[in-house]
């Protein structure tokens, strides 16, 4: 728009969704984590998804990614912790995650 070339461009996705600790034990909840350059390896908690994507879960469950390869955005909170832990993606979030991508490879 301005004849500047865009800051976020498809190798900078492709270098955001990068798998870069596999698997390594996360500090806050304990659990096996995959992070990919400053987000979370999306695809390692929802293999359905592109294994490019990548996004964070947060406090009380929400969740947010992005999926270039599929063209889709997602975003999720919840308005009261739903779950014991109150870190991490809501369980409900791989049902809907699965469903959005559904929807938009129908469009």
């Amino acid at each position: 728009m301005d004849g500047r070339p865009p800051l976020f461009t498809p190798a900078t996705a492709a270098l955001f969704g990068e798998l870069r600790t596999p698997g390594g034990p996360d500090l806050v909840t304990g659990s096996a984590d995959h992070f990919a350059r400053g987000f979370e390896h999306t695809p390692a908690l929802y293999p359905f998804l592109d294994a490019g994507t990548f996004g964070h879960s947060g406090a009380a469950g929400s969740l947010g990614f992005a999926d270039p390869a599929n063209g889709i955005a997602y975003g999720y909170t919840r308005r009261r912790f739903g779950f014991p832990s109150g870190v991490g993606a809501a369980p409900e979030n791989g049902r809907l995650a699965e469903s959005v991508l559904r929807a938009a490879a129908s469009l």
